[in-house]
């Protein structure tokens, strides 16, 4: 047994382990920690790289970095010049709507400051990506409420990463937020990048975790080194360290089980096998998931669109077919129209629907009826299936110009012009606008096709939607695809006194060898119809880089649709060829000899409402899941709170008088010795523990020797001050940091959840 040492005399508190000065908070000066935010804001860019994986194209980039680039250089700007919390957060909140406001609404400002109208188009495109988020397919166009929610995201990440590392003084934990919206980017994206993203995030989130840990480590502990050179020094480890986990990232990844399988949230169009056409205009996932999935062959003399459906009732939010639609006979061929005979073999489509040339006048085949409202092929329930073969007879008519010119539309079908309440008057406006100086029907829905063609880009990346805002969000970005255009069109000529409503349907598809033209995903199309009294309905289409076959006649655009595809994850699959190029060959058109048929058979009953209700569209998220998403949640969020929950448990506790405080630093410390096996032995006093644990850790003997010799006065003399209290405990709380980085990332992740472990390693 040794001699335990008389008490050493109480003096001040050594300043050199204190370096905090009083007139700032707990931590550095904020130059210490220009390192690590440049460390901060270097992972802050590479999770804005991550959406690289959301987004189609780069465009999304240069607006996001200079938002979170502006976060943390205004972070550390505030802590520069010591603002509290409660003023730095609020100014933040300010400098991020600044920096949106000035990359994504720059119109809507007065000088330099955002005003109401910045405000309005922010809320307005917003509300229209939550709107459109369950449906969202990704890659999604950059702009709108899509480009702004993710860099609003990316900002608030910044601004809480930033307030972990240097107001909470976090080093894992300031990585958090950033991680949180990498995987959410990389959940719902396509597989872009994915190896090489996933390890330059690892990499630059250890650097930043490392150059933290110096940072603080330099300014709260100097006893490992002279504070000034406690960066430089580790800096090589630190960046070797992140090499290492890009290059295991790397060559590892790809190996992981499960690492080439389906994410846990699928974004993507599972109805791999059959196709369903819906009756409401939502397409979008057969012209991005479905590009080559063939849906169905037809044998015709001559291409046309085929037509399925027109939708004529618009709510403000979708165009849809009108309940209670009664079948019935089909319209009387118009004079002068010719015969069209069409053989259609279906192979991947589903649903109700049979698209055929419009419009049809006799089909045969199946048990088929027509729907005159909207010019509809309607097979029952199970509906079309794999190998049904159908043929339908189409009237169709050769349209001139001059014709069209002298047609009125007053006696159009009821409902042709109806607008919600609530439709935008400002979309009114630019109607009148783009048709001033034209009065017939046919001259506006030119102005209109025109205006269109000549003003927007075709773009599948813009999600689906057709409500008011959706409308007003297409008119001022100007690129969408065949959904926004049509639904623009029809709704646009409504509001001027023109009758229309969207058709849905497929574009002619690819003439095969075989004299057949093959139907595809990628073909799905959708397009307006206006009314013309003693004519009909007549297709127009405003779309860039389509055409319909038969129509340039009064049109003035020659037939064209989607490029070719040849890898269904393309996602430019369907895009359109330049314009004026058109890649596939048609047929030459051809004088039909006019084939009876046997009448359509007549359905048993008389619906009521001849389509079924929509199905719901699953999330994409299973029960098992959401399982595995709540149990990750809980240990997230238990991880979180033990450390506050141990805290305050100390707090309750904390011992009377300075003698008790200095025998709670020394226990403290020999837990944490016992985590690395070397707790006290038996009859071992705290000098000789220390002496022991001195030589197999290395721990700094100056420290660990003048912490013994104040706990051997405290336990055995009851001796013991203020300052020695106080020197005592930041002693404990140097030696505990030095344990916790010889446990390793096994035993401090055991920490996170073991109540005990991590009572070890509190510092109180």
């Amino acid at each position: 047994m040794s001699t335990i040492a008389p008490p050493r005399p109480t003096r001040a508190p050594d300043t050199s382990l204190s370096p905090n000065e009083p007139d700032q908070p707990a931590g550095a000066r904020a130059s210490a920690t220009i390192p690590a935010t440049v460390a901060l804001t270097l992972l802050s860019v590479v999770t804005a790289i991550g959406f690289c994986r959301v987004f189609a194209g780069w465009e999304f980039l240069g607006p996001m970095l200079a938002v979170v680039i502006g976060i943390h250089v205004a972070s550390y700007l505030l802590r520069a010049v010591h603002a509290p919390g409660y003023i730095a957060i609020p100014a933040l909140v300010a400098i991020l709507f600044a920096l949106i406001a000035w990359k994504y609404y720059p119109s809507s400002l007065s000088g330099p400051f955002p005003t109401s109208r910045t405000w309005r188009f922010l809320s307005d495109d917003v509300r229209l990506a939550r709107e459109q988020f369950p449906s969202a397919v990704a890659p999604v166009a950059a702009v709108g409420g899509f480009a702004v929610a993710a860099s609003a995201a990316a900002g608030t990440a910044a601004m809480l990463a930033d307030a972990f590392a240097f107001r909470a003084f976090g080093r894992a934990e300031a990585a958090v937020p950033t991680a949180v919206l990498f995987v959410f980017a990389a959940a719902l994206g396509i597989d872009n990048h994915r190896v090489s993203l996933t390890a330059g995030w690892l990499a630059a989130a250890l650097a930043l975790i490392a150059v933290l840990r110096m940072t603080h480590s330099a300014n709260d502990h100097p006893w490992i080194g002279p504070r000034s050179r406690v960066l430089m020094s580790m800096m090589p480890l630190a960046v070797v360290l992140a090499g290492i986990a890009a290059f295991s990232g790397m060559i590892v990844g790809p190996s992981l089980p499960g690492a080439g399988a389906k994410g846990l949230i699928d974004t993507r169009d599972r109805n791999s096998v059959t196709q369903v056409l819906s009756p409401l205009v939502t397409i979008r996932s057969q012209l991005v998931n479905q590009s080559n999935v063939e849906l169905f062959t037809v044998s015709s003399p001559e291409p046309h669109y085929w037509r399925a459906s027109g939708l004529t009732v618009f709510d403000g939010n979708t165009w849809g077919i009108p309940v209670g639609t009664d079948a019935g006979n089909f319209d009387t061929p118009q004079d002068g129209a010719r015969t069209v005979v069409q053989d259609i073999h279906v192979l991947g489509l589903g649903g109700p629907l049979l698209p055929a040339a419009f419009p049809p006048t006799k089909v045969t085949g199946g048990h088929v009826y027509y729907v005159p409202l909207t010019a509809t092929l309607v097979e029952p329930k199970p509906g079309l299936r794999r190998g049904n073969n159908y043929q339908v007879v189409s009237s169709i008519q050769n349209l001139i110009p001059d014709e069209l010119r002298s047609a009125s539309s007053v006696g159009a079908p009821d409902g042709a012009l109806e607008l919600p309440s609530t439709f935008p008057t400002s979309v009114t406006e630019t109607a009148a606008q783009i048709t001033s100086g034209v009065t017939t029907v046919y001259d506006k829905a030119m102005a209109l096709q025109t205006w269109f063609r000549t003003n927007f880009t075709y773009d599948l990346s813009i999600q689906r939607g057709h409500s008011d805002d959706a409308l007003e969000n297409f008119l001022r970005i100007r690129r969408g695809y065949c959904e926004q255009f049509s639904a623009a069109f029809a709704s646009m000529a409504r509001s001027i006194g023109v009758p229309a409503r969207v058709a849905v349907g497929f574009t002619y598809g690819d003439l095969g060898a075989d004299g057949l033209y093959h139907v595809y995903g990628r073909n799905a199309h959708a397009w307006p119809e206006v009314w013309f009294d003693g004519i009909g309905w007549v297709s127009f289409e405003p779309t860039p880089g389509r055409g319909e076959p038969g129509t340039a006649a009064y049109t003035n655009v020659d037939a064209a649709q989607a490029a070719t595809a040849t890898d269904p994850a393309d996602p430019t699959a369907g895009q359109a060829p330049d314009a004026g190029g058109t890649d596939t060959t048609l047929a030459p058109s051809a004088a039909v000899t006019t084939t009876t048929l046997a009448a359509a058979p007549t359905p048993t009953t008389n619906p009521a409402n001849v389509l079924p209700a929509s199905a719901k569209s699953d999330g994409g998220i299973s029960g098992g899941t959401l399982i595995v998403l709540l149990v990750i949640a809980g240990a997230a969020a238990w991880a979180l709170a033990l450390p506050r929950v141990l805290r305050a448990l100390a707090a309750r506790r904390r011992p009377r008088g300075p003698a008790g405080r200095i025998r709670a630093s020394w226990e403290r410390t020999a837990r944490a010795f016992e985590l690395i096996d070397l707790g006290p032995n038996v009859g071992e006093t705290p000098i000789e523990h220390a002496r022991r644990a001195e030589r197999m850790t290395g721990i700094d003997k100056r420290t660990l020797e003048q912490l013994a010799r104040d706990a051997t006065a405290a336990i055995y003399g009851g001796l013991g001050d203020e300052a020695s209290a106080h020197r005592c405990e930041q002693q404990s709380a140097d030696i505990i940091s030095a344990i916790r980085s010889r446990l390793g990332p096994r035993g401090r992740a055991i920490a996170l959840f073991d109540p005990r472990r991590a009572a070890a390693l509190s510092i109180h």
